[in-house]
């Protein structure tokens, strides 16, 4: 199945990824859906979304253009406000798309496991024709950037940690040239969990 349509295009799209634990708690963690020869998703140890996927064999990726919650779900839980389910799966109310998949496990390395993607049920509920935002793509840049500074806290060196620091303020810098109101407060959401 081409998934185009529903926002996932060639090379990694980046979406908001929603799983659940064996007892049905919702989580939501961004993540790029690689796209080579069929569907991949590559999933870091220690993450909720590794764990919940490992138990259950199932992902939700939520097409959104919503900075916010790119950034929020990165660094915690979100309510289960932003909750609803689609095929008995939990997927983001305000998602244009969604495309829920079962996970094959396909290859592993000492940090990660790489899953073959198959979809099992996919929804548009919001079309329209989008121009590109470089305060969007920044946001998500920056967001990636703050991950592995946080995921890897213990283990950065103080060289390696200002390097990161400087690459999250220059894309900061694109946010308030290019950005809108959301892209502005998404990277003040990100500096406050950076600075922490």
């Amino acid at each position: 199945m081409e998934l185009s349509e529903y926002g996932i295009g060639e090379g990694i799209s980046e979406v908001i990824a929603t799983t659940q634990s064996e007892e049905g708690e919702p989580n939501a963690a961004p993540i790029g859906i690689i796209n080579r020869e069929g569907y991949f998703v590559r999933l870091y140890k220690g993450s909720k979304t590794l764990s919940n996927v490992l138990k259950t064999h199932k992902i939700a990726a939520n097409v959104s253009n919503d900075a916010v919650l790119f950034v929020i779900s990165a660094f915690k839980n979100l309510s289960r406000e932003h909750f609803t389910r689609f095929q008995g799966f939990p997927v983001l109310r305000d998602a244009d798309a969604w495309v829920i998949f079962k996970c094959e496990p396909a290859s592993s390395g000492e940090d990660f496991f790489e899953f073959k993607l198959k979809v099992q049920a996919a929804k548009v509920n919001r079309k329209g024709v989008r121009a590109i935002n470089r305060g969007l793509n920044a946001i998500i840049e920056a967001t990636i950037l703050a991950t592995r500074l946080k995921v890897n806290e213990n283990d950065t060196k103080e060289g390696q940690k200002q390097r990161i620091l400087r690459k999250i303020a220059y894309y900061e810098g694109i946010v308030e040239k290019c950005g809108g109101e959301r892209e502005k407060e998404a990277m003040k959401i990100l500096k406050m969990f950076v600075m922490r």
